[in-house]
C-alpha cells in the first residue's frame, strides 16, 4: 500500500462514511505488516490530501507520526504524546459529522488508554488512589498532580464526551449521543483514579442537565452494553460516597439486568461479583432482603465475608463480632466505598439487639411489657459489645462489674433516632427513663 492509495480509502470511508473502514485506517494495531507499510509512508503535502475534508488533514499527518514513533522509533512517550494530538484531531473532525465517526473516535480513545497504561508501567508515579478497583477500575499508577499523563487522557476524552453530549442531531438512529456510555465510563475510571470525584460528579451533573437518562437495557445499543456496565458500576459507587443508597442499589440492579444479556456464564462471573460486593449489603440496608441459597453458593467469597460474618452478627444483634468482622474487612469496605454502609448496618445491628431485648423484657415483665426501662437495653449494649460468642462468656474477668460503660443518655439518644426514622413505633419518657411502645409490632425493620 501506498501512501495515494491509503488516502483514496480514507476518502472513500468518509464520503460513504463507513465507520468500520475509517477505524482501520486509523488504528495503531492493523498488524505488523500493515502497521509498518504506514509508518513508512512520507509526510503528505496539501495537494496530496486535497480529496479529503479540510479537518482529516490534520488527523492523517498525527495518525502517521504516531505509527512512526510505534514502529520506527519505539519511543513510548513519543507515542503517548503523538497519540494525544491524533484524538485532539479526531475530535474536531468529529464535530461536523453523525455518529458514524463514534467508532473511529472510540478505538482511539482506546488505544490512548492502552499506551498511557504501557507508559504508567515503564515510568511509574506515585498513585494518588486510595486503592485498586480492581479490573473496572485499574488505568495504571499515575499521580493526581496536575498535568500528569493521567489527567492529560481524561481532558482529552472529556472533550469527545462533551461532543457526543452536546450533538444537536435530533435523529436518534445517527445521533453522537448513543456513544456516551463509552466516554462517561472511561472518565468516571478515570477520576476515580485519580481520586478526584468531584470532577465524576460534575460529568454527572452535565448529564443530567441535558436529560439523558441512565442507560438501560432497552435504550442502549448492544455495542454499548459493556461500557454502560463500567459507567453504571462507578456511577453507584459515587451515590455510594454521597451515602444515596436507593440510588446506588438501582443502578446496581441495571448492572446486573446488563450482565444477564450475555449468555456466556464465564464472562460474567467476575464483574457480576464486583457488582454483588456492593449490591448484597445495599439490599440489607434498604430492605433487610439477601441473596438466594443458590447465589450464595454460587459466591462463596460474598458468603464468607456476608451471609456467615456480617449478617450472622446483625441478626443477632451481636456488635462485638460485627465490629470485629468490620474492621477484619476494613480494606474491602473501604476500597469499595462501603465504610459509610457498613456504619448504617451497625445501626440496623442495634435495632435488631433492642428487638430482641424487648422480647426478653416483655417475658418476664407480664404486667406492662411494652414499657421497657433503659436500663433493660443498657444492659444489652453492655453484654453485647463485650460478649465472645466462641467461649460463650464476657471478656471481663467479673463480667458484672467491667463491663464497658453505656450511659443512659447514649440509649436514650439511640431510641430517639430509631423513632424519628420509624423503626420504633413508640415514645420517650425521659423522667422515668423508660420508652413506651406499641403494643403490636413496635419494631417496624429489623
Amino acid at each position: 500500500m501506498s501512501l495515494d492509495s491509503y488516502i483514496k480509502e480514507m476518502a472513500n470511508a468518509i464520503a460513504a462514511e463507513k465507520p468500520y473502514v475509517l477505524q482501520e485506517l486509523l488504528t495503531i494495531n492493523p498488524g505488523h505488516e500493515r502497521g509498518t507499510q504506514r509508518a513508512n509512508f512520507g509526510d503528505p503535502s496539501d495537494i496530496d490530501l486535497y480529496t479529503l475534508p479540510e479537518k482529516f488533514h490534520a488527523v492523517v499527518r498525527a495518525y502517521l507520526r504516531a505509527m512512526r514513533s510505534i514502529y520506527i522509533a519505539s519511543d513510548l512517550r513519543a507515542s503517548f504524546v503523538n497519540l494525544k494530538e491524533l484524538l485532539v484531531c479526531l475530535n474536531r473532525a468529529a464535530e461536523s459529522q453523525t455518529n458514524w465517526i463514534c467508532p473511529a473516535l472510540i478505538n482511539c480513545s482506546d488505544e490512548l488508554i492502552s499506551v498511557y497504561q504501557v507508559r504508567a508501567r515503564q515510568f511509574p508515579e506515585p498513585s494518588a488512589s486510595p486503592g485498586d478497583l480492581g479490573d473496572l477500575g485499574d488505568l495504571g499508577d499515575e499521580t493526581a498532580k496536575k498535568d500528569s499523563p493521567l489527567e492529560m487522557v481524561a481532558a482529552i476524552i472529556n472533550q469527545s464526551f462533551k461532543i457526543c453530549l452536546t450533538d444537536k442531531n435530533l435523529d436518534a438512529a445517527t445521533s453522537k449521543k448513543l456513544s456516551i456510555p463509552f466516554f462517561l465510563a472511561a472518565l468516571l475510571k478515570i477520576y476515580f483514579k485519580l481520586g478526584k470525584l468531584e470532577l465524576a460528579k460534575s460529568v454527572e451533573k452535565a448529564l443530567a442537565a441535558t436529560r439523558h437518562t441512565i442507560p438501560t437495557r432497552h435504550n442502549t445499543p448492544a455495542f454499548a452494553r459493556k461500557h454502560a456496565v463500567t459507567y453504571l458500576y462507578y456511577s453507584a459507587l459515587l451515590s455510594l460516597n454521597d451515602s444515596d443508597f436507593e440510588a446506588a442499589e438501582g443502578k446496581l440492579c441495571t448492572t446486573l439486568d446488563f450482565l444477564a444479556c450475555y449468555s456466556r456464564l464465564r464472562v460474567v462471573a467476575k464483574p457480576s461479583e464486583k457488582v454483588l460486593v456492593l449490591l448484597v449489603p445495599l439490599k440489607m440496608a434498604n430492605s433487610c432482603r439477601t441473596l438466594s441459597a443458590s447465589k450464595w453458593a454460587t459466591y462463596p467469597a460474598l458468603s464468607y465475608i456476608y451471609r456467615d460474618r456480617l449478617f450472622a452478627a446483625l441478626n443477632t444483634g451481636h456488635l462485638r463480632a460485627f465490629d470485629h468482622w468490620t474492621f477484619r474487612f476494613l480494606r474491602v469496605f473501604h476500597h469499595r466505598y462501603l465504610y459509610i454502609l457498613v456504619l448504617h448496618l451497625r445501626s440496623l445491628c442495634i435495632l435488631r439487639l433492642f428487638q430482641r431485648t424487648h422480647r426478653l423484657y416483655a417475658e418476664l415483665a407480664l404486667e406492662l411489657p411494652h414499657i421497657v426501662p433503659f436500663s433493660a437495653f443498657q444492659l444489652a449494649l453492655k453484654f453485647s459489645r463485650s460478649y465472645d460468642d466462641k467461649l460463650h462468656e464476657t471478656t471481663a474477668a467479673d463480667p458484672e462489674s467491667r463491663l464497658p460503660d453505656v450511659d443512659y443518655g447514649e440509649v436514650e439518644c439511640l431510641l430517639a433516632n430509631f423513632i424519628q426514622r420509624r423503626q420504633i413505633k413508640g415514645y420517650l419518657l425521659h423522667s422515668n427513663k423508660c420508652i413506651v411502645l406499641l403494643k403490636t409490632a413496635p419494631f417496624l425493620a429489623a
